[in-house]
C-alpha cells in the first residue's frame, strides 16, 4: 500500500477506518503515523469554534502542499473521512470554503470542496456547495492590511452548517466566510492548523477521532 502522505510503498498498516464505511480507510506507513501531530481547537475573536485535525508541520505540510499545489488528491479521499468526527453536534451540512478561481484553474484541485465532500460522505451529512470566492487570491497579510476577503452566496446556507477549509492560519479567511453565511454556521473544521495559532479556546477540549493517529 502507497502511504497517503509520505508516498511510500509501506506492507505495514498504520492507517484506520475514520467516519462511516470504507470511504473513510486509508494507510498511513508506521514513520508518519508516529510522526504527526495531532490539532485541537480554538476559538476566533468573531467567536468561530475551530476544529483542526493536525497541525500544519513536518510530513502531514509536505502532504498538503503536494494536495493544494500538485493535485494529490488521495490526500482527501484518505484523510477527509477523518475530519468527519470534529463535526459538532447538530451539524446538519458541510460548506466548503471555496478557492479563488485563478489558483482552482492553475492546480486544478479545490481542497474545500474535495474535504468536505470526503467528509460528508463519511458522516452521512450533505454537502451544501454555497458560497462564491473573488476571482483572484489575495493573501492572508494582505487580507489583514485591507478590509478583508468578501464571499458571496449563491444559495441560503442551511441552519446548522459546518464550515470546512484546508488549513487555518489567521482564521481571516473562515471568519469572512462564516459572515458572508449570516448566522447560519455553528463551527468549522480544517484538515490542519497553523503551529501558531489564534486565541486558544476556553471551552474544555474534546478527544479527538480514535481513529487518527497517534
Amino acid at each position: 500500500m502507497v502511504c497517503v502522505v509520505c508516498g511510500w510503498w509501506n506492507s505495514r498498516r498504520a492507517g484506520a477506518s475514520g467516519g462511516r464505511g470504507a470511504a473513510g480507510r486509508g494507510v498511513l506507513c508506521r514513520g508518519c503515523a508516529q510522526g504527526v501531530r495531532r490539532g485541537g481547537e480554538v476559538r476566533l475573536d468573531s467567536g468561530l469554534l475551530v476544529r483542526s485535525l493536525f497541525v500544519h508541520h513536518g510530513l502531514i505540510r509536505r502532504a498538503v502542499h503536494a494536495f493544494k499545489y500538485q493535485g494529490v488528491d488521495r490526500i482527501a479521499a484518505v484523510l477527509g473521512p477523518w475530519m468527519a468526527e470534529l463535526l459538532p453536534p447538530g451539524a446538519s451540512a458541510l460548506v466548503p470554503v471555496p478557492r479563488a478561481f485563478t489558483r482552482r484553474m492553475r492546480y486544478g484541485v479545490d481542497p474545500g470542496r474535495a474535504l468536505a465532500r470526503a467528509a460528508g460522505r463519511a458522516a452521512g451529512i450533505p454537502t451544501a456547495d454555497v458560497l462564491r470566492a473573488p476571482a483572484i487570491h489575495r493573501s492572508q497579510l494582505s487580507l489583514r492590511r485591507a478590509a478583508g476577503l468578501r464571499f458571496r452566496l449563491s444559495a441560503p446556507p442551511p441552519e446548522g452548517s459546518v464550515l470546512v477549509d484546508d488549513v487555518l492560519t489567521t482564521g481571516a479567511t473562515l471568519t469572512a466566510a462564516a459572515s458572508a453565511c449570516r448566522g447560519s454556521v455553528i463551527g468549522a473544521v480544517t484538515l490542519t492548523s497553523a503551529p501558531v495559532r489564534p486565541r486558544p479556546s476556553s471551552e474544555p477540549r474534546e478527544k479527538l477521532p480514535a481513529s487518527c493517529p497517534a
